[in-house]
């Protein structure tokens, strides 16, 4: 699966393209003495979308003790963020391939795209321990959040 990059998916900047949101709140201990966000929480915001989609909606799905693992993610961050603005992570499926699905993400504030991410999950079977498939209902569970083609 290709990485989707602003280059090959301009959309990821746009809020509309996002099907499914997940807020976050900004701490005062997530700021750098310059008043930013730290990086790593911005790590931690994304996982936090992604974690919540996946718990919404693939872990349902999947049979007792199998589970998502992040095999890959790539961040671009676009902005500062500042204290006191609002952030919300949109997430969007990309692709599904036969083991795996591809997720994008754009964090907003105050309606502007700070940063951008892509990343791979994996899905692994709990009793060996290696990736099994993603199985049709997986699969039409999350075709409902594909990017929207008409954000």
């Amino acid at each position: 699966m290709a990485r989707a990059t602003l280059a090959t998916e301009p959309r990821l900047v746009e809020r509309s393209f996002f099907p499914f949101w997940h807020a976050a709140i900004i701490r005062h201990a997530d700021l750098d003495p310059n008043n930013h966000v730290t990086n790593s929480v911005i790590c931690a915001w994304f996982d936090d979308g992604r974690y919540t989609l996946l718990c919404d909606v693939v872990l349902p799905l999947l049979e007792p003790g199998d589970y998502p693992v992040l095999a890959s993610v790539t961040i671009d961050f676009h902005r500062e963020i500042r204290f006191r603005s609002t952030p919300e992570i949109g997430t969007a499926v990309h692709t599904l391939g036969n083991r795996s699905l591809n997720m994008v993400q754009g964090i907003f504030c105050d309606g502007e795209c700070v940063a951008t991410a892509t990343s791979v999950t994996v899905l692994v079977d709990g009793k060996s321990g290696r990736p099994r498939p993603v199985g049709e209902a997986v699969a039409a569970a999350l075709g409902a959040f594909a990017g929207r083609k008409d954000g």
